[in-house]
């Protein structure tokens, strides 16, 4: 790692940034590296979430600080450091080893019983993740804070944030009055959903990016000194924060392997959606891409209703 530092200021420097970066590798093989490091990433998340569900079960709130601070520390830090390694295709890939790593150690740590359908949906969205990250757009483009804002006001963006809203106001409200059994469900799917909205993260490290590119002036217009970054980096909060909590409430009532599972998968549709409305990476694909992007969220949907299923029972109704 080193510490990069870069004027705030385009004409002197009156003021710097200063953020730790991880030092990438020359190596063709790196990529094993970044997958490495993801799977200690993914691995430390999963054990964060599985303290929650400890906490809940024991009636010991001590495991709960413990819990966030693998979710929101350690987690975090590895998977900024995969990225440094392997693109972020192969990283985004690699989420679906949280599941993966929840399936073997629920049963473990939690005492879960592990059920076909439970080992079908696994294996089902873990396929869909895979081929998000096969299909999905491998092309990092930098942009400026004037093209992210032209991006995020787009009639596609704002069609985008409504359906949104619309979505988690509904799922907020079944989990105060839907059916008792499915209410887990509806718990983790609004925390999932929130998580998966990243173009907010992804804008400001691009931004921050920007800055630190020329050692001497930075960005031509620093977006620093205005407050779009910043209403970005609440947005990370409310969006990765809140998801946390959500999920932390969730796993009060609903078993790890449920709730876990539902998260994941409704953090990766939120993310397809929003990369692709939100972001535009949508544009320049091919048809053979957006066929097979169609394809990996349709199996991943496919999971997420064999859980249901099974967790309900058969002919059960969500509402």
């Amino acid at each position: 790692f080193r510490f990069a530092c870069a004027c705030r200021s385009t004409d002197r420097c009156s003021s710097f940034v200063c953020i730790f970066q991880p030092m990438a590798s020359s190596n063709s093989n790196s990529w094993i590296i970044g997958v490495a490091l993801d799977a200690v990433a993914t691995l430390t998340g999963t054990i964060g979430k599985q303290l929650l569900r400890y906490a809940a079960l024991k009636r010991n709130v001590i495991y709960y600080p413990i819990g966030f601070f693998f979710t929101a520390f350690i987690d975090p830090a590895f998977d900024v450091a995969a990225y440094s390694f392997a693109a972020a295709s192969i990283i985004t890939a690699c989420a679906g080893l949280v599941i993966v790593w929840n399936v073997l150690l629920a049963p473990c740590t939690l005492g879960e019983p592990l059920t076909a359908e439970r080992k079908l949906s696994a294996v089902l969205i873990c396929i869909g993740t895979i081929l998000t990250g096969v299909f999905g757009s491998h092309e990092e483009a930098s942009l400026t804070l004037n093209e992210y804002l032209a991006l995020f006001s787009r009639p596609a963006a704002c069609a985008y944030y409504v359906l949104l809203a619309i979505v988690l106001l509904v799922l907020a409200r079944l989990s105060v009055s839907g059916r008792l059994e499915a209410r887990g469900f509806y718990v983790s799917a609004l925390a999932g959903l929130l998580a998966g909205n990243t173009f907010t993260t992804k804008a400001s490290v691009e931004l921050l990016d920007c800055v630190l590119q020329n050692k001497e002036v930075g960005c031509d217009e620093n977006p620093f000194l205005t407050m779009w970054p910043y209403l970005l980096l609440c947005g990370t909060l409310l969006f990765s924060g809140g998801s946390l909590l959500i999920l932390a409430l969730a796993l009060r009532d609903s078993e790890a392997l449920m709730a876990i599972t539902v998260f994941e998968g409704c953090m990766i549709i939120a993310g397809v959606f929003s990369g692709n409305l939100v972001l535009d990476e949508i544009s320049g694909q091919t048809a053979r891409g957006l066929a097979g992007y169609t394809l990996s969220l349709a199996i991943i949907m496919a999971g997420l209703a064999v859980l249901i299923r099974g967790e309900l029972g058969k002919g059960a109704q969500l509402f």
